[in-house]
């Protein structure tokens, strides 16, 4: 029993380890504290992270350098090359223990691949929908089926882009998240557009625009984004040649951008116009006033695509223009910006590889290790569970051996104590028959008196004498025979009066000689009772016992 209170202790202890429920709940309270600050007061996340550091440090709990390492990512949010190495070491040292990080992580490897790599995007993407779908708890499940949607319709896959969008849009707290709610709107419009199938697109769009419009005071995200959805409602009308609510659009949201200085939405606006007006409403002198309003948005874009496409855009403009100069100008930014572009991407390409090269073969040498360690803890399991149904045998066989020598030797002893009581049985009977045939010489020697008158008394009286002697001999020898076993006789009366409470003293004392199959006679001559109250005193024992009339007396008290 010893052995195996041990071993069920070596197998708890080796299987215990802290829940990953509380852990997931701890490190999504830790996102919701970091929310507040995103993008707005780096200084009060880096408290948050020195706070989680020093958990770490003084408990030595995994979970608080999750955390602490969880709220770094935050920190460096803005710096890419830096974000993926350290995602990847931060799905490391988890380990698979906690659903949070893994769908955070793959979530974050998502956005960085998407451009890049977009197969590579969307199989993290997956990681995450899946892990975040077994949590139950929809940690970031809208957001993550919007990415995937995203991810599916730029591959020109609306069917099941759409589907995603609108998973996205049921999941999504129409209370709390009306921005997501009319990003998802917008969504399904531009499917729709992809689908050829612009009327649809604009019914979608113009819902997430009013449902933004109809809020008293819209944030300044809100109002952005409004504007954001007017330029591709813009494009949804020039499908349906409807030139005037285009331009009207567009000017809008170039108006908008340039108040809020908001260059990147400018530039976009700007080029959609120019393209309405050069190929399809022929109004170039609109186009001059646009080109000439975008001085101030050419320092301001940081992005070297976005920048990219500005020079294209600036190349074609005095290409039409036959402006040499200034094209060959906007032709060595393009051809700088380019250079800028590759080499980044370069840059950026082999830092991926190599990180998600190296995090493989780490987790391939780690998964080894772990294997090789099942196999170690199996076998030694195996060779616990041996030695311990080994011990068991080992003990079962003594046991039943001890106990077939215990039943031999109590076999051997009950059938000694049963010679015994029959030898006393025979004694007794032999002397209950001397005491009769004496008891009857005396009887005779008694007759002889009285018929004869010439005996000499003297020699009659020693005579009777002798023969009350042996009388009285024989009496005590009886005696002594019962008398041999009244302990036992004690012991057996009162498992008797135990088990049959009905019995009187009387009934148990007759009930020794019983035991003893001594017959009504033998025991009237012992006890000075009749043969005939012996009789019934017999048949009322019997009856007390629940025994038939046929059934053995001597036999059954016995058992006792």
């Amino acid at each position: 029993m010893r052995i195996f209170l041990y071993y069920f202790l070596f197998i708890f202890m080796l299987s215990s380890c802290s829940s990953p429920e509380q852990g997931n709940e701890y490190l999504h309270s830790i996102d919701r504290e970091i929310s507040p600050f995103r993008g707005k007061n780096k200084g009060e996340i880096e408290k948050i992270y020195i706070r989680e550091l020093r958990k770490y440090k003084q408990t030595g709990k995994k979970i608080f350098l999750l955390s602490s390492k969880y709220v770094n990512l935050v920190i460096h949010v803005n710096e890419r090359l830096k974000q993926i190495p350290m995602v990847y070491e931060l799905l490391r040292l988890n380990d698979n223990q906690y659903d949070y990080i893994i769908i955070a992580c793959n979530y974050n490897l998502a956005n960085q691949f998407e451009k890049s790599s977009p197969e590579w995007a969307l199989k993290c993407i997956d990681t995450a929908i899946e892990s975040d779908e077994k949590t139950g708890k929809r940690y970031y499940l809208p957001h993550l089926y919007h990415f995937k949607g995203r991810i599916l319709y730029n591959n020109n896959d609306s069917k099941n882009a759409l589907t995603y969008f609108n998973k996205a849009l049921q999941t999504y707290d129409p209370q709390k998240e009306t921005l997501y709610i009319a990003s998802m709107y917008n969504n399904i419009g531009m499917c729709y557009d992809q689908m050829k199938k612009p009327d649809m697109a604009i019914s979608e769009t113009l819902k997430g625009i009013r449902l933004l419009e109809q809020k008293k005071q819209p944030s300044e995200a809100e109002n952005v984004f409004i504007n954001y959805m007017k330029g591709g409602l813009s494009q949804y009308f020039l499908e349906i040649k409807d030139y005037k609510k285009t331009e009207e659009l567009l000017l809008a949201k170039l108006n908008f951008s340039l108040y809020h200085h908001n260059y990147r939405m400018a530039f976009y606006a700007s080029k959609e116009l120019i393209t309405l007006y050069r190929d399809v409403t022929h109004e170039t002198d609109k186009i001059n006033s646009i080109i000439h309003s975008l001085n101030m948005v050419e320092p301001n874009l940081k992005d070297p695509e976005d920048r990219i496409a500005f020079y294209e855009m600036i190349q074609e403009y005095y290409s039409d223009k036959n402006d040499i100069q200034k094209f060959k100008s906007a032709s060595q930014k393009l051809v700088a910006a380019n250079k800028e572009y590759n080499k980044l991407a370069k840059k950026e390409l082999k830092i991926n590889f190599d990180i998600a090269d190296n995090y493989i073969i780490k987790n391939a040498n780690k998964e080894n290790r772990e294997q090789r360690k099942k196999n170690l803890l199996l076998t030694i399991s195996i060779f616990l569970i041996f030695f311990i149904f080994l011990i068991i045998i080992i003990n079962l066989i003594r046991t039943k051996k001890k106990k077939e020598e215990l039943i031999t030797k109590e076999k051997r002893i009950f059938e000694q104590d049963l010679e015994l009581q029959r030898e006393k049985i025979r004694n007794l009977h032999l002397n209950l028959n001397l005491k009769t045939e004496t008891e009857r010489a005396f009887l005779e020697n008694l007759k002889k008196i009285k018929r004869s008158k010439n005996i000499e008394p003297e020699d009659i009286v020693k005579d009777l004498q002798f023969k009350v002697n042996n009388l009285i001999l024989i009496d005590r020898k009886s005696n002594d025979l019962i008398n041999e076993s009244s302990q036992e006789n004690k012991i057996f009366m009162k498992k008797l009066s135990k088990i049959f409470p009905t019995l009187s003293a009387q009934e148990l004392k007759l009930c020794v000689y019983f035991k003893l199959n001594l017959a009504a006679k033998e025991i009237s001559l012992i006890e000075n009772f009749t043969v005939g109250s012996i009789r019934v005193y017999k048949a009322k024992v019997k009856a007390k016992l629940g025994l038939e009339k046929e059934n053995n007396l001597s036999e059954f008290l016995n058992k006792f």
